[in-house]
């Protein structure tokens, strides 16, 4: 009996520690779309039953008993100032390079503005202790002294394709042979020039991180962490799982360590019903329609004349119906069937049967969107990782990408057409969202799932690779190959020695035999 008692509390015990779990969220990049990947992993987390504090510039105000929030949306003023001023159209002219350099610096004072944060600084003075920290690895890793402070299990994840930085943490391997850098637009089917490139910008890519980045993190990391107990490299290589939001189906094939977890689709909510006059116009489109809507931080308004007539006189000569994610009250020369807003319910329209095509800047949370209901994409990629997006598209064969400075009515008109009248576009939307949504586990239920392991095995150390520990000429065996090629040499050296020796021997001799003779 007493035995069984036993068995009864330790399992209990092992619910108790599985379903009740306290979990700090860290989502501090100033984005919508950021904290939209964040966001769907905290929710999963919280309607699972565990006690959720959550960090990050959008406070989302939900009256559950176990989601908290800690405001720091003092972080958006960021982007307010002359220092970090963006114009998207502008940035999306700036080298890859200068990216890398001007993310690198904007972080620092994104952790700067964080750490003045006087609630969250009350949080660390508090001495709390966690089970597990969701943070978003993106280039602000020394918060995660927090995790460290609250002695918790690192859960990390990033908004995009797992990238150089992200294969440090984890003991990943990408070959630059067929694995695109994110910064980058190509696919696994690289020309002999772009696996140059492509290997030549990982190598720059990583000196930078490494000369520029990791200092300043971890000038910051002993600013505001001084009596951290573990070090920064400690801290920062200590992830047990990492979130990638990707999945196998649209995403280029690339190797995976067992502690990377696909949770592409996190984001995606069920279907909700539409405002009214956005159902009657979509309904009322016998022709079709087209969803046209560039994201939360490319606005529309902003586009020069000439593009924004271009895709104006395109739209009046179709049949179809448009729904034009347009932040002004007016557009001007609008042809009548042409219908505009400055916030639309970019999922649900999605999911609208007479939508036809979706005309987007190829950011990942929208190709996702599409992705799931199978509707055909045409691409205008301005900035960061929407060339690869869009490029991977192009490639399976469900979208077209125009570049932004080869918007003209003729590009524009020719694309439309060819996406709309040929079948084998939306076939092969059709056919990737079969396979998209084709798995054992959904997104919400792999994080749920992987998170609770990560804290049932103590951080599941078992699942991280040792290459974490190796330095960069060990990990891609530098030093062996070095060492092989130094072999070659001096056996090669020495026998260019003995064969100097043997024919100086017997031409030595042939003369001596000739005065004899």
């Amino acid at each position: 009996m007493k035995f069984i008692y036993f068995v009864v509390a330790a399992l209990s015990i092992l619910f108790i520690q599985v379903n009740g779990l306290r979990v700090l969220g860290i989502i501090p990049f100033p984005s919508k779309s950021h904290f939209a990947i964040g966001n769907g992993i905290i929710e999963s987390l919280v309607d699972a039953g565990h006690d959720v504090t959550v960090m990050s510039p959008y406070p989302q105000k939900k009256n559950r008993e176990n989601y908290h929030e800690i405001d720091v949306s003092k972080i958006l003023e960021i982007f307010e100032s002359d220092k970090h001023e963006v114009n998207p159209f502008v940035f999306g002219q700036f080298p890859a390079v200068g990216v890398m350099f001007m993310l690198a610096k904007m972080n620092s004072d994104i952790v700067d503005l964080f750490m003045a944060n006087k609630e969250v600084q009350k949080f660390i003075n508090e001495d709390q202790k966690y089970d597990i920290c969701i943070f978003e690895t993106f280039l602000v890793d020394s918060l995660l002294g927090i995790a460290e402070k609250t002695d918790c299990v690192i859960v990390s994840f990033l908004t995009f394709a797992a990238v150089r930085w992200t294969d440090d943490m984890t003991g990943n391997d990408s070959p630059t042979s067929y694995v695109p850098n994110p910064f980058l637009h190509y696919t696994d089917r690289m020309s002999f020039k772009e696996r140059l490139w492509n290997t030549a910008f990982s190598l720059i890519e990583r000196g930078i991180y490494q000369g520029y980045y990791m200092p300043r993190q971890r000038k910051l990391y002993s600013k505001y962490f001084p009596n951290a107990k573990r070090s920064f490299e400690e801290i920062y290589f200590n992830t047990s799982i990492f979130f990638s939001n990707t999945h196998v189906s649209s995403n280029t094939i690339r190797p995976s360590m067992p502690n990377i977890v696909e949770i592409a689709g996190i984001h995606v909510k069920p279907v909700k019903p539409l405002p009214v006059d956005i159902q009657e116009f979509l309904d009322s489109a016998t022709d079709g329609a087209i969803l046209f809507s560039m994201g939360s931080f490319i606005q529309s308004k902003q586009w020069p004349v000439e593009k924004r007539e271009a895709f104006v006189r395109t739209f009046g000569k179709l049949k179809q119906k448009i729904l034009w994610k347009y932040e002004n009250e007016t557009l001007p020369n609008n042809p009548g069937n042409i219908k505009i807003g400055s916030w639309i319910p970019q999922r649900d329209i999605l999911a609208h049967p007479n939508v036809k095509l979706f005309i987007t800047h190829g950011g990942l949370l929208g190709t996702t969107e599409a992705i799931v209901e199978g509707v055909p994409i045409l691409g205008i990629p301005i900035f960061g990782d929407q060339k690869l997006n869009m490029a991977k598209s192009v490639m399976k064969g469900y979208g077209l990408q125009i570049n932004f400075d080869d918007v003209t009515e003729e590009t524009v008109t020719q694309s439309i057409n060819e996406l709309l009248s040929n079948p084998k576009y939306k076939s092969n939307a059709v056919e990737i969202s079969e396979r998209f949504k084709d798995r054992p586990m959904t997104p919400q239920q792999s994080v749920v799932y992987w998170t609770e392991y990560a804290a049932r095995h103590q951080g599941a150390s078992h699942l991280k690779a040792q290459s974490t520990a190796l330095s960069f000429i060990e990990f891609h065996l530098i030093d062996i190959y070095c060492t092989l090629l130094a072999i070659f040499i001096a056996f090669g050296y020495i026998k260019f020695v003995i064969l100097r020796m043997i024919f100086r021997r017997i031409f030595k001799k042939s003369p001596e035999k000739q005065k004899r003779s």
